[in-house]
């Protein structure tokens, strides 16, 4: 009887939910970028453990590389106390599905040199930057002249 029973329990704990997620684009065939690794190509499928915020890039030649924030949120029966009940005393075998389709747009045009110029400050202002992320660097205006700073006068002893 006691072998029945741990059978039975072994059988049904094989049955926990499945949590999938499928990556796709249009046009396929783009790398695929999880967070920080490289996973693969579109289309995509993987499983996942946790739910939460990850950061998908893709990337195909002759497209724009385009990064999206996907925020995987647990279904009803995957919150708790609601989860304890549906993946541990009574796991029936749920299938918990996110997709996420991206379109990506092809590159058009050439790099001017002001985008070029751009571009590189920005890339000095990175390799410059502190731990904490580089300062941001503010906008300078060409047409109103800068005077420099008036002194703060010192008081006067009575």
């Amino acid at each position: 009887m006691r072998s029945a029973v741990f059978g039975l329990v072994f059988l049904l704990a094989g049955c926990a939910a499945r949590r999938e997620l499928v990556i796709d684009s249009v046009p396929q065939g783009a790398l695929i970028r999880l967070d920080d690794t490289v996973v693969g190509t579109t289309p995509f499928q993987t499983g996942f453990e946790a739910y939460g915020t990850r950061r998908v890039t893709l990337y195909l030649d002759g497209y724009r590389s385009q990064s999206q924030t996907v925020e995987i949120k647990p279904p009803w029966y995957g919150r708790f106390p609601f989860d304890i009940v549906s993946e541990v005393l009574l796991p029936v075998g749920w299938r918990d599905r996110h997709e996420v389709k991206m379109e990506l747009v092809p590159e058009g045009g050439v790099v001017t040199m002001p985008d070029l110029d751009l571009v590189l400050k920005r890339a000095e202002s990175l390799r410059l930057a502190e731990p904490t992320g580089p300062r941001p660097v503010l906008p300078t205006r060409t047409d109103v002249p800068i005077e420099p700073p008036k002194p703060i006068p010192k008081p006067q002893p009575e």
